[in-house]
């Protein structure tokens, strides 16, 4: 299943992110394209949920694979540690 994030993950878009992830996982889906080509910006609520998301599939040996993720963004994963966690694809 492919989902695309908004241009913004933060305080206000990340709940709506985390949810979307929790019921595609809780409903069975094991296998996850985040598709983030249009995203520029990404706090610490968003980071948490791609990480809880990570986690769960990793338990239910399923996959997550971020796409099309930007520069800016890139470089907040690398920085964070979230580059060795999160399985990601350009």
């Amino acid at each position: 299943m492919e989902i695309k994030t908004e241009k913004r993950i933060d305080a206000a878009s990340a709940p709506r992110l985390d949810a979307e992830l929790t019921k595609l996982i809780d409903e069975g889906e094991r296998s996850l394209v985040v598709d983030m080509s249009g995203t520029t910006y990404i706090s610490s609520v968003g980071l948490r949920a791609f990480l809880s998301a990570q986690k769960k599939m990793n338990k239910l040996k399923g996959s997550m694979v971020l796409t099309h993720v930007q520069p800016c963004i890139m470089e907040i994963f690398e920085v964070t540690g979230f580059g060795g966690v999160l399985t990601i694809e350009n």
